[in-house]
């Protein structure tokens, strides 16, 4: 647990997978587990005992595309592990009958319908299940019973893949355990229309009876939107239908069994969507507005689920109304995050002392220099004014550097030496370089050019000093 001790910090890194090669390594283990284990040493060299990872979902396929996937990890499925994650070594690796009958059984609550689902996205050339029979998009029992039988050995081809998948992870796992990192998970906040997951659980989202979808996820263009509109697609949870909280929950609850399977800790994503989200017309703009999620009876429960399942929990608390959610985690025990990049707003040219006052930030808290959604420190202070830097540093309590990499590593020692317990910085922050994972609003949905990020060195050449 990461606040087991107080007493002790925890450092880490935060990279995904996908951004990973070892020179020590076929190519075909670039950005698989086998780098994954490889980047462990690397973190025990450093002195370092946490691994933030982006999602490890498979992602939904491009419109108009029976191949490609679109890059974001957080428009995924929701549920299983991504073949490209599967090192070579692991191929030819198949389970027993008795292993396989009993990875279907610890995964029973999942597996079925994403095997299922996959098989028919192959079939049907198309993982959007809305395009498929109409018996299948309704989930008929005559037509599921039909096609599980029609479908029998690419279903079970899924099931093995799975297997393998969550065999190599484990060896991972193992071996974080044996040198006391913890392996830190993401959980995103909604899941891709495109999934085994909402099609398996249709009632607990706001669809039309055809699956389409009146308005979507996304923030919209309301002051203080820190970066404008953004549309990201997913289908909205059906809060509105307060008889249908229970299926909600029984969802999340589901996605946080399987967690609690592979991560020795979670990031819950975008939490403030509890309370309030947003919801973007597809129709017109005009019409995005927020709703009222369902508060703290339902973020409660959650939290304390994941207390029983012995996973521990911290809030991405950023943003604005959530002074709600951020009582139920005083209530709750639950440490929040503190971002330095949000500690000057360079539009508003004002500093936000919560994030800027390294200082005094909380014990505890995990913090960060910056995320995977932001410029990375470097390129921030790229953007500032020698004015505007110099008045983080004052609020930073930290000197000043003309030279902007000093400047940048001056920040980074301040957070890492801050009273948070919990420290997470992002590789590009430890190696000074400007290339960021994703800039938010600019999401494409063919040839997206984010959440392409890769190291231009091997594991084997990054530095052991900072």
């Amino acid at each position: 647990m990461i606040f087991q001790n107080i007493m002790q910090k925890r450092i880490g890194t935060l990279i995904p997978i996908s951004a990973l090669f070892s020179s020590a390594q076929p190519k075909n283990n670039k950005g698989t587990f086998a780098a994954g284990l490889i980047f462990l040493d690397w973190l025990e060299k450093t002195h370092q005992s946490a691994w933030q990872l982006l999602p490890l979902y498979q992602t939904q396929l491009e419109p108009g595309s029976t191949t490609k996937r679109v890059p974001s990890p957080y428009k995924s499925y929701g549920i299983g592990i991504d073949p490209k994650y599967l090192p070579a070594s692991f191929v030819n690796h198949y389970p027993t009958e008795a292993e396989k009958k009993n990875f279907i059984l610890n995964n029973s609550d999942w597996i079925h319908d994403y095997a299922l689902f996959c098989a028919l996205a192959d079939y049907f050339q198309t993982d959007d299940w809305r395009k498929w029979d109409h018996n299948l998009k309704s989930r008929d029992a005559n037509a599921l019973v039909y096609w599980r039988n029609k479908l029998t050995q690419e279903i079970d081809k899924y099931i093995t893949i799975q297997w393998q998948l969550h065999q190599s992870y484990m060896q991972l796992h193992n071996k974080a355990k044996k040198l006391h990192i913890s392996l830190q998970g993401d959980l995103p906040f909604y899941i891709c229309i495109q999934s085994p997951l909402v099609w398996a659980h249709q009632s607990v989202f706001d669809l039309e009876k055809d699956g389409s979808m009146q308005y979507i996820s996304g923030v919209p263009n309301i002051p203080p939107s820190f970066f404008g509109r953004q549309i990201w697609g997913h289908p909205l949870y059906n809060w509105e239908s307060k008889e249908n909280w229970e299926n909600i929950i029984s969802l999340w609850k589901i996605r946080l069994r399987y967690l609690a399977g592979l991560f020795d800790l979670i990031r819950l994503d975008y939490s403030k969507a509890f309370y309030n989200y947003g919801a973007m017309s597809v129709i017109n703009k005009q019409n995005d507005g927020y709703r009222k999620g369902p508060g703290t009876v339902v973020f409660e429960e959650l939290i304390n689920f994941c207390k029983k399942l012995e996973l521990s929990v911290f809030v991405e608390d950023s943003g604005n109304k959530i002074e709600e959610m951020r009582e139920s985690m005083r209530i709750l025990n639950s440490p929040g995050v503190k971002i330095l990049r949000f500690g000057l707003d360079e539009k508003k040219d004002i500093v936000i002392g919560e994030y800027a006052d390294v200082l005094h930030y909380p014990e505890f808290t995990v913090a960060y220099t910056t995320t995977h959604d932001t410029e990375t420190l470097l390129g921030y202070l790229y953007k500032l004014t020698p004015e505007q830097k110099q008045r983080l540093a004052i609020a930073a309590n930290v000197a000043y550097y003309p030279d902007d990499k000093t400047f940048a590593k001056t920040l980074r020692d301040a957070v890492l030496t801050s009273p948070a317990q919990a420290v997470i910085i992002p590789i590009q922050d430890w190696l000074l370089t400007t290339e960021r994972i994703n800039t938010p609003g600019t999401e494409l949905p063919i040839n997206d050019p984010n959440w392409n990020f890769h190291l231009n060195i091997p594991i084997e050449n990054l530095p052991t000093h900072f």
